[in-house]
């Protein structure tokens, strides 16, 4: 075999077993340390590519997915708010206009952020323990004194601009959500509040608002007393 040959054959695949190939190599050492070297190479290359692949990589996939999309909703509606402003300035100079600003709707935000609830959960998961849904609430100064149910998910999430906590719950009645949400004077808190799909109930304690949403037809108030019974704030 020529040379031009050999280094074909060993550069398309260094380990080849090809006998043309290993009697070249038997017979002349510069052949034998050019395979040898590539060799080496392409074992490196091969282990580089091994690299793990987290167990929550498709989980924080779909989430920032589902993050921009959200984030893509809201800059639209702003858009459409701002064009809306602009045109209704013009019909102003020939008429009477009367513009009133209205703070951003939690409950809005909140039943828009659950039509992706579901691509928060991952395929299997199990339970998050008080320990792991505390190490989150405390970056609101709060925690559970008692677990609240069974805790499939707590992620942070933004409503609207406002960083907040977000818990998926397993109950008897279906999938319930209880987002954390800090005090923001640009955000208008409603007691109740629903869409074609989903209702929620809210009230307010001295360091954030707190909301807890499940199906239509689901009975929030045994989660919520839950909720109000053991979270607790620092001061």
């Amino acid at each position: 075999m020529d040379d031009l040959e050999f280094r074909r054959r060993v550069f398309a695949n260094p380990s080849t077993t090809d006998k043309d190939v290993k009697d070249a190599v038997s017979q002349d050492s510069d052949k034998a340390r050019l395979k040898a070297s590539l060799q080496a190479l392409d074992n490196q290359l091969c282990q580089a590519m091994k690299i793990p692949v987290p167990d929550d990589l498709a989980h924080k996939l779909i989430w920032q997915q589902a993050t921009e999309e959200f984030n893509q909703h809201k800059r639209r509606s702003r858009w459409f708010v701002a064009m809306a402003a602009s045109i209704a300035l013009v019909v102003g100079i020939t008429g009477t206009l009367v513009y009133q600003y209205e703070p951003e709707n939690l409950g809005t935000d909140a039943l828009v952020h659950m039509r992706y609830a579901e691509m928060e959960i991952p395929p299997s998961v199990e339970d998050l323990d008080i320990h792991q849904v505390n190490a989150k609430l405390a970056g609101f100064g709060g925690a559970f004194s008692a677990p609240i149910g069974d805790v499939t998910v707590a992620n942070y999430c933004h409503l609207n601009t406002v960083r907040s906590l977000h818990l998926i719950l397993n109950t008897e009645q279906g999938k319930m959500s209880v987002f954390v949400v800090p005090h923001n004077d640009d955000m208008d808190l409603p007691t109740s509040f629903a869409d074609d799909k989903y209702h929620g109930e809210s009230w307010s304690t001295d360091k954030a608002n707190i909301m807890v949403v499940g199906d239509k037809k689901a009975n929030l108030e045994p989660m919520m007393e839950k909720v109000k019974s053991t979270i607790v704030f620092s001061t």
